[in-house]
């Protein structure tokens, strides 16, 4: 059976010298992964016709009793051109990428994913050199998924006076509460709380990437970040560190 699909690349790894994998985001058949047999020849229907960040148009004959699909041709229809010019928002991207990667199951049909991932490239094209729209992302992810952190009181007691940081409790703990159980914190000075709680409720990253930030709260808010994606998403801190030190 053939299958077409809007698909935006996740990662690509070799089969052959000329063959490569491609693990893909689809609007309508969740993640994907295919074979394209031969796709770095010179007559291949697949050269320059896909690529990472990139929307394509796939056609690939699906298996019904094995994860990997067989391409059978593509056609690029949206290449986000920042990404070839500005590493920095490139590092970003990569970083998207992975995050879905690792977070969408395969073969789980998830629209409203796919439509997320495009608008973060898309925003990441735009504003994904600035350190401000890495924080912003992983917060509006986070939201999308029901998995945004909760920084209005303490998870356990609702005090909402000397506030740390619990990854493992999912936002905020009073002081009382993370001595009396143990918890593993971070600090998070009332400054930074409050730019968390900002940006938590802000539909778009045009007036977070404006925001002044000393180095302490950067610093601050990449450790309560960088803390809470790889706890709830496990992913591997090399993928995030490599924007950070971007920036």
């Amino acid at each position: 059976m053939i299958v077409r699909a809007t698909a935006i690349p996740l990662a690509i790894y070799p089969y052959s010298s000329t063959s490569r994998i491609v693990h893909w985001l689809t609007r309508h058949h969740g993640k994907i992964s295919t074979l394209l047999k031969g796709a770095l020849r010179p007559k291949s229907p697949f050269l320059g016709e896909y690529e990472l960040f990139s929307t394509s148009e796939l056609l690939y004959y699906g298996n019904r009793t094995h994860s990997l699909h067989t391409g059978k041709e593509c056609a690029l229809i949206h290449r986000r051109e920042a990404f070839r010019n500005d590493w920095r928002a490139m590092q970003t991207a990569s970083y998207l990428s992975a995050l879905f990667n690792r977070s969408t199951p395969e073969d789980a049909p998830h629209p409203e994913q796919f439509e997320l991932f495009e608008e973060l490239l898309d925003l990441a094209g735009t504003y994904g050199r600035r350190p401000q729209f890495l924080l912003w992302a992983e917060l509006h992810f986070c939201t999308h998924h029901g998995h945004s952190p909760n920084l209005g009181h303490c998870v356990l007691c609702s005090s909402d006076k000397e506030l740390r940081f619990c990854a493992s409790q999912g936002g905020v703990a009073c002081a009382r509460c993370a001595k009396e159980h143990k918890l593993p914190t971070l600090e998070i000075p009332p400054d930074v709380l409050a730019i968390l709680r900002a940006w938590q409720r802000a539909a778009h990253p045009d007036a977070v990437v404006n925001t002044q930030l000393a180095g302490r709260q950067l610093t601050q808010l990449n450790a309560i970040a960088g803390t809470f994606m790889m706890y709830h998403f496990n992913l591997n801190p090399e993928h995030r560190n490599a924007v950070v030190l971007a920036a």
